[in-house]
């Protein structure tokens, strides 16, 4: 019991690592730079942009999936890879909030344009939300190569393009970096969409006969 009670307390760590490290780190830097009340611009940038932070927190969180499964015994490992996902997404979801709410603060609250904008410059703060996602769907589709194929994996796969495009492309020509950006963006969307106008379609489908 004591064994289980301590793996469930490793995993859980494991998946906050990287919100607690980015905290961390941001609030040091805010220390050091000084207090104030608003979330420096530069501060939300340097955490968000950090490969550092991203690698750690990523697989910190791969690294508590894998112990999490191999807790299990093999007669409820299936099961366990769906709740597994559900996690996953939850970190998504939480990750993507975080930095929207970082984001907007470090723009005064006020300033929706320049929250946008930070919010596509950290690039990471973007790729790890879509990095998780991808996660999920990888381990509830029990790692089936033929899923890779799905609209939603290859939607995901095209969003995780658009802040890299905006950040690598846009340092040497911002209109073609936000253009490329765009065009990942509405591929990926499009694709992300696919699923449910196909199950509309069907319910339309069966409603007309």
């Amino acid at each position: 019991m004591s064994r289980k009670v301590s793996s469930d307390d490793a995993v859980v760590l494991l998946y906050s690592v990287p919100f607690i490290a980015s905290g961390v780190y941001a609030l040091y830097l805010w220390v050091t730079s000084g207090i104030s009340s608003v979330l420096p611009n530069s501060v939300y940038l340097t955490v968000a942009r950090d490969p550092i932070l991203f690698l750690v927190g990523t697989f910190s969180v791969m690294l508590g999936v894998v112990l999490e499964v191999s807790s299990t015994g093999p007669a409820g490992r299936l099961t366990k890879l769906g709740s597994v996902g559900s996690t996953l997404q939850t970190i998504a979801v939480t990750g993507f909030i975080l930095a929207l709410v970082c984001a907007f603060y470090a723009n005064g609250f006020s300033n929706v344009s320049g929250t946008a904008n930070d919010l596509f410059l950290g690039r990471f703060s973007l790729i790890f939300p879509l990095m998780m996602l991808l996660l999920s769907f990888l381990i509830t589709a029990r790692f089936d190569i033929i899923s890779l194929r799905t609209p939603t994996i290859l939607g995901i796969i095209a969003m995780l393009f658009v802040p890299v495009s905006l950040y690598e492309v846009g340092r040497r020509s911002t209109v073609l970096g936000l253009a490329v950006g765009l065009v990942f963006m509405v591929v990926g969307l499009s694709l992300l969409l696919m699923p449910n106008r196909n199950v509309a379609d069907q319910r339309k489908g069966r409603g007309a006969t």
